[in-house]
């Protein structure tokens, strides 16, 4: 069947999978909510339809802010978001002023990006829109740069409350040495864009930070940089 769809900027999803008009974020959206209501096992039929609208409004959303995102957009642009709306109703049967309520019910339900982790929405956003470090010792480092760069982002998503930098999967992201990244999250807490989140910490959990840096005086935002 031909695609009648403008043409969409391609999003490469979870599992190598390629998404290139808005069908197929529908289907992604589709087979996860699927994949939830499978593993929520609520016995009630009504409850299970409850929860499976729900999900299809939620992952709308989460897949919505991944494709925000990526592309560079404030919202998701409206030649996508229609269709989408349009298949999901149309495949689960949904009244579309229906799905437009749930749709607003849950819009501020949405914790991260569909397919991302936190850090991983914090390094996109990082990449978007850097930071550069101010202190001679730091500056133009690729590696402290680009961990206070997550620290950052990360701290807004979480507003006052503590970060966790999870070493192995910042070392996976930068493609560097698990000592190397443990000596840069080290430099910047002696350069006080970071602090120990508990003084008094003890092994057994992770240890949680805050981002501490203060604009202008430890760091500067502007145009990108390759980190």
């Amino acid at each position: 069947m031909a695609d009648n769809h403008p043409p969409m900027p391609h999003l490469e999803l979870v599992g190598g999978l390629v998404a290139t008009n808005p069908d197929d974020l529908t289907a992604v959206i589709l087979h996860a909510t699927d994949e939830q209501v499978a593993a929520k096992a609520i016995d009630d039929a009504e409850g299970r339809d409850e929860f499976r609208l729900s999900s299809d409004a939620l992952n709308y959303w989460r897949l919505a802010w991944r494709c925000a995102v990526e592309w560079g957009d404030g919202v998701l642009r409206e030649s996508v978001a229609g269709p989408v709306k349009t298949g999901i109703c149309t495949a689960r049967g949904y009244e579309p002023d229906d799905f437009e309520s749930t749709l607003q019910a849950v819009r501020g339900r949405a914790r991260v990006p569909f397919g991302w982790s936190a850090l991983d929405l914090a390094w996109h956003l990082c990449l978007k829109d850097p930071l550069h470090l101010l202190a001679p010792e730091l500056a133009g480092k690729r590696v402290p740069t680009s961990i206070a760069g997550m620290a950052y982002y990360l701290q807004q998503q979480q507003d006052i409350n503590p970060i966790l930098l999870p070493i192995d999967q910042i070392r996976g992201i930068l493609q560097q040495r698990k000592i190397v990244v443990s000596g840069a999250v080290q430099r910047l807490l002696e350069a006080g864009l970071l602090e120990y989140a508990d003084k008094t910490y003890h092994t057994g959990k992770a240890r949680e930070f805050r981002f501490t840096g203060v604009e202008g005086v430890h760091y500067a935002k502007g145009e990108q940089k390759a980190l």
